[in-house]
């Protein structure tokens, strides 16, 4: 991966962390008035939501798509379900503790999480590299 795509993927974790934060806020404060179940569902609609306004603006610098926030929740369940899987294989095959086994695919899946969040957020897109990455024409000495 370059140095662009780890900025990417460090932002996207960051981002991760204040997704977390975000929805716990949101739980809390409704649970006191919804049920636990109903507070949980708003708490991630608006975590997730923005996760992607985040991603678009910060880690990916694009403008948001609806079509990208369609797609966006699949970055979300492919992280459930490959951490499941890690999950399992690690507790099952591996004989790991599962509290810890937990926290290792969630660090596990977060990279394929991230892949399918940028396409999520970039697909159809034409690629513009930033300014700095230009590819700039060579020039001869004498052409300066």
């Amino acid at each position: 991966m370059n140095a662009r795509g780890l900025r990417q993927f460090a932002s996207f974790a960051a981002i991760g962390v204040v997704n977390t934060a975000i929805y716990y806020a949101v739980y809390v404060t409704l649970n006191f008035r919804l049920p636990y179940l109903a507070a949980h569902a708003v708490g991630y609609a608006v975590a997730m939501s923005a996760s992607f306004l985040l991603n678009s603006w910060i880690t990916l610098r694009t403008k948001p798509t609806w079509r990208g926030f369609a797609r966006y929740p699949l970055s979300g369940a492919v992280n459930f379900v490959a951490s499941g899987v890690v999950l399992h294989l690690a507790v099952r095959a591996l004989g790991m503790d599962e509290n810890v086994a937990a926290l290792v695919a969630g660090l596990l899946a977060t990279p394929l999480s991230f892949l399918v969040a940028r396409w999520a957020i970039t697909a159809g897109r034409p690629f513009t590299p930033p300014a700095a990455e230009t590819i700039r024409p060579h020039m001869h000495e004498g052409q300066r």
